[in-house]
């Protein structure tokens, strides 16, 4: 894309965007809950770095333990699918105008 890397402003850089990270809650079945950015998710393992900076992974058997996750971006990602190339197109088409 002219001007950048595809993201953002003609110009700005990709550490200008301040995107919060994804952050994720995991709910033990005691009731403890236990916050922090999330490093990795999957089936079986999510592993997230907790305000103290300490690493935690907890292992998951289905629904157990509860994990939220929260993601800054995912209004945005949800989104995406609705808009056709059409609607690309004719954003792009007006943007050129409003230089």
């Amino acid at each position: 894309m002219p001007g950048g890397s595809g993201r953002g402003f003609p110009g700005q850089q990709a550490a200008d965007l301040k995107v919060p990270p994804t952050t994720v809650t995991v709910t033990l079945p005691d009731g403890q809950k236990v916050d922090g950015k999330l490093g990795r998710i999957d089936d079986f393992l999510v592993t997230l770095t907790d305000n103290e900076g300490n690493s935690r992974s907890f292992r998951r058997d289905g629904d157990t333990p509860k994990v939220e996750i929260h993601d800054p971006l995912q209004p945005h990602r949800e989104l995406l699918p609705k808009y056709t190339d059409k609607d690309i197109h004719d954003l792009t088409a007006y943007l050129v105008t409003v230089k």
